[in-house]
């Protein structure tokens, strides 16, 4: 069975496709705004074909814009998309070489819905998901899918600040139509059938996973 890499491995919604899924996981956890192609990513020299790739990094850096600073854009961009070419650079061959990968990218609500206080995260994620549309358009021929998940408000430690009190939960519930939070899981069984595009005829895709939030009122 040809493994998937997964690089975020640390967080909730990784560890919840690992748990829960039967695909066979490479998992690498590292500071995605840093990762060196020959130093932190020289493990992946001898890998061999993979028929997946899960890039979960995220950042959420809530400000008002007048308090952003130069900085705060450049940081999300590193973690959100830079990282994620850096490692696909390292690994594109080897997904080719599987004659049939799936790609998926973690992005957010935020990407494609006007919400107050995400103009650093949203800039970023927006372009994560213009990168997958890309890529899936130059690799398709090679049968490389690169696809995307954007969840909405997920209960996961890196949300933890917005999920303090019973009621930031009740607040936060109340904004979804489907009046819930996330689960890691939830996420997770959406990327567990993206990692199947390739078998799926699916590739350049968006798919929210949001309560309904990106598109109802």
């Amino acid at each position: 069975m040809s493994k998937i890499l997964l690089i975020g491995a640390s967080s909730a919604i990784a560890q919840a496709l690992q748990e829960n899924s039967n695909k066979d996981f490479i998992a690498l956890s590292r500071s995605a705004g840093n990762l060196d192609l020959e130093g932190d990513l020289s493990e992946l020299d001898d890998l061999g074909p993979i028929s997946g790739m899960v890039y979960f990094p995220g950042t959420i850096n809530l400000k008002p814009f007048a308090m952003l600073k130069e900085e705060d854009y450049l940081a999300d961009f590193n973690v959100n998309v830079l990282g994620a070419v850096k490692v696909l650079k390292k690994v594109i061959n080897n997904l080719k070489e599987a004659e049939g990968a799936s790609v998926v990218f973690v992005s957010s609500v935020a990407a494609n819905l006007g919400l107050p206080y995400h103009a650093s995260i949203s800039a970023s994620k927006s372009a994560l998901e213009g990168l997958a549309k890309s890529l899936a358009s130059e690799y398709a021929s090679a049968k490389v899918c690169f696809n995307v998940v954007a969840p909405s408000l997920t209960n996961t430690p890196m949300a933890g600040n917005l999920l303090k009190t019973d009621r930031q939960v009740e607040a936060n519930e109340e904004r979804n139509p489907m009046k819930q939070i996330g689960k890691p899981e939830q996420i997770a069984n959406s990327i567990n059938f993206l990692l199947d595009a390739h078998n799926n005829w699916m590739t350049g895709q968006i798919i929210p996973v949001d309560g309904g939030m990106g598109n109802l009122k």
